[in-house]
């Protein structure tokens, strides 16, 4: 087999090297050097490698290789991928409305959009996909079942299809009928006290700055608002420009969000607000986590920066890189970091530090004392290089990390499905969950006491052979072996410690396969501790004053 460099990526490659100016020509020559060493090695591999190598797949292994020395946001596309990705970005779909995971190689059910198809056709959270179509060999290899499930669920509106579900022990053949399926930012809004409003933003799609302003206009119609929690919480971004609108509504027009800084940086440098605001003197809290993120944290911090709300929850992630998309040849895309993000007061919180990586290719993070301090409008103290630092730090509680690695395994999403298909009663009737709310953990304890410690024992295995622990002297000694009754004891304080934590996570997952969005969001927020804090904040306007001044 002979492999041949298309003539057209030659050309591209050079076009670009040329058009870049005086600057990059002297590195023509040492691209060209590699380019042509990077063809030899490739037509070596092509007619003399032991075994036939696809040359697509060859070159998208390179291509991967070449883009994760970079960063993880900088990444290549197929068609299909840029297709999705596009579907993606616009929020619009021809499709059934739901969000799928794998269980033992299988297309679990793990969200269910209200009102699309398969909603409609009573397909629920935790069922199980055994057929679509007249293909019903769905657990040979995942990574091809994810594109031929979302070429499947993806189609014209009111084309039609049916799916195999296995729930429980029953078998459900289900007519599905695609419906266009616009995604919302905002999945719910309301009240969660006499006075208090609440808005969840789960990501930044296009419009949704238009639906926070629809959703504030409509709270402060209908009460007397004095102030509004905006949940960031595991947000992971999403479009700059939306962002800046959302700052608008609360800032006003004419205001700087933020600054976009690269090599060769296109478009508005920058971001400035264009509207006038909706709520200039609303009290304001917005609560963030680890896990909000890019677009979250230009909302956050900006708005820190200005002091016009106060930041409530832990240190966010640190994304502070900004991403554009690159049409390739063949319908092909790439998603290309171009640019640095810098808040009103001038700091950029990117945390990992892609350009300063160690021997094994992990990005470093910056000491403390090398961060750079900066100020707010007031005069406070902030920090760069570690994401948004919140006004109020609101630390998790202990048992944190146990609960993140039940979810993590699916403990919790597995036994709810399994709970909830046993307990049809739910169904017609959520109000029994409360009733039946301490009887959740000794039924979940069960669940788990044979497959927790042999999953926890795997976890160690596998942790000791990432770092370099596969020795002759660590399998003498038995590391890669613990005793399962000390993980079991173990196992079992975790959860007895953390009973009422891990028993509410329950409920919330039963609240999720029980109700329908807005009543599990209106009770969600019920038992959650933080949003507890964010309504006493607001409900202080003078240690308001006094967080924003300090």
């Amino acid at each position: 087999m002979t492999i041949k460099i298309p003539k057209w990526l030659i050309l591209c490659l050079v076009a670009f090297f040329l058009s870049s100016g005086s600057r990059l020509v002297n590195d023509l020559f040492e691209f060209s050097k590699n380019l042509e060493i990077f063809s030899a090695v490739y037509k070596e591999v092509g007619d003399k490698y032991v075994d036939e190598v696809p040359p697509g797949k060859l070159v998208k292994t390179a291509i991967t290789a070449m883009l994760s020395s970079l960063d993880p946001y900088t990444v290549f596309f197929s068609e299909y991928q840029a297709e999705e990705a596009l579907i993606e970005r616009q929020g619009e779909y021809g499709g059934v409305g739901c969000r799928v995971i794998y269980r033992d190689k299988f297309p679990v059910i793990s969200e269910i959009i209200e009102g699309y198809a398969f909603d409609k056709a009573d397909i629920r959270i935790g069922d199980i996909i055994t057929q679509v179509g007249q293909v019903n060999n769905l657990q040979s290899t995942e990574n091809a079942n994810q594109e031929f499930i979302f070429e499947q669920f993806r189609g014209a509106p009111e084309s039609q299809f049916t799916v195999v579900v296995k729930r429980g022990s029953e078998s459900l053949t289900k007519n599905i009928v695609r419906t266009n399926v616009k995604t919302k930012s905002v999945p719910y809004a309301g009240m969660i006290s006499n006075n208090i409003g609440y808005i969840k933003l789960d990501e930044f799609g296009q419009q949704c700055s238009n639906e926070i302003e629809i959703e504030l206009k409509k709270l402060q119609n209908s009460h007397e608002l004095k102030g509004l929690v905006l949940d960031l919480r595991n947000n992971g971004g999403g479009l700059l420009n939306e962002a800046v609108n959302i700052v608008g509504l609360f800032v006003g027009e004419n205001k700087l969000v933020v600054s976009l800084k690269g090599k060769n940086q296109e478009g508005p440098k920058k971001w400035i607000t264009s509207s006038p605001a909706v709520a200039p003197n609303l009290p304001l809290v917005v609560l963030v986590n680890k896990n909000s993120a890019s677009a979250s944290e230009v909302v956050s911090g900006s708005l820190q920066d200005m002091d016009r709300a106060v930041i409530v929850g832990q240190t966010s992630f640190g994304k502070g890189l900004v991403q554009n998309y690159s049409t390739l040849p063949y319908r092909t895309q790439m998603k290309i970091t171009t640019a640095r993000y810098y808040t009103p007061s001038g700091r950029c919180i990117q945390k990992l530090q892609y350009d300063d990586k160690d021997e094994f290719g992990k990005a470093s993070v910056k000491s403390n004392e090398q961060k750079k301090i900066f100020k707010t409008k007031n005069g406070r103290i902030v920090y760069d290089a570690g994401g948004i630092d919140p006004d109020v730090f609101l630390p998790l509680f202990d048992g944190a990390q146990l609960i993140q690695w039940l979810e993590k395994e699916f403990f919790i999403f597995d036994w709810s499905n399994k709970y909830t298909q046993s307990h049809a009663e739910y169904l017609k009737n959520p109000e029994l969950i409360q009733a039946n709310f301490n009887s959740f953990q000794t039924d979940f304890e069960q669940f788990i006491s044979t497959k927790g410690p042999k999953i926890m024992q795997k976890n160690w295995q596998n942790y000791l052979k990432k770092q370099g622990a596969d020795t002759f002297w660590t399998q003498q000694m038995g590391l890669y072996t613990i005793d399962e009754k000390k993980l079991s004891a173990f196992l079992s304080n975790g959860l007895l410690s953390n009973k009422s934590q891990i028993a509410s996570q329950l409920q919330l997952a039963i609240f999720k396969r029980c109700f329908k969005a807005e009543k599990y969001f209106y009770n969600s927020l019920k038992i959650d501790n933080e949003i507890g804090h964010c309504v006493e904040i607001l409900n202080a306007p003078e240690r308001i004053k006094m967080i924003l001044k300090q």
